[in-house]
């Protein structure tokens, strides 16, 4: 699969804009449903990108984008609303396809940033010992920071 992807790109990406057109971060990958279940926990309660955040899942083949919003996901954001399959199904026909890892880059210098488990342990030791250094960047500070949450 990565092989393709290198040759023929990703159907979908998810944008992080900063401000009207400053792309960030992009995570890219081929099912539309895998990307949004990334952010989608982000939007519950109404939950919105702090400005100048926004965050655009894009249909690659097209350069289409959905500008993601609280409505697009059910209220506690577990799910995606029925509102927000028919603007992916508008867009992509061919929508429904098995998913993989996603790759999540910083755009300027193309470089990878961890996925990241939120839900693996953490260690507190090396939480610790690593005390005033600046922490790796991860898909999830990235989120913390673009929705302005500290609560890990």
């Amino acid at each position: 699969m990565a092989f393709w992807n290198k040759w023929f790109g990703f159907r979908w990406s998810l944008y992080f804009v900063l401000g009207e057109n400053q792309l960030i971060y992009a995570m890219h990958e081929n099912s539309a449903l895998r990307l949004v279940g990334y952010v989608m926990g982000y939007f519950a309660n109404g939950g919105i990108p702090a400005e100048p955040w926004n965050l655009y899942l894009n249909f690659n083949h097209e350069q289409k984008s959905i500008l993601l919003k609280p409505d697009h996901f059910t209220s506690t954001g577990e799910n995606v609303s029925p509102f927000l399959i028919r603007e992916i199904e508008n867009l992509d026909s061919g929508w429904r396809v098995k998913g993989g890892e996603p790759v999540f880059i910083e755009v300027v210098t193309n470089k990878r940033i961890k996925l990241n488990d939120r839900s693996k342990h953490i260690d507190v030791h090396a939480m610790l010992a690593n005390a005033g250094q600046p922490r790796e960047a991860t898909f999830y500070t990235v989120m913390d920071e673009i929705f302005r949450k500290n609560d890990l």
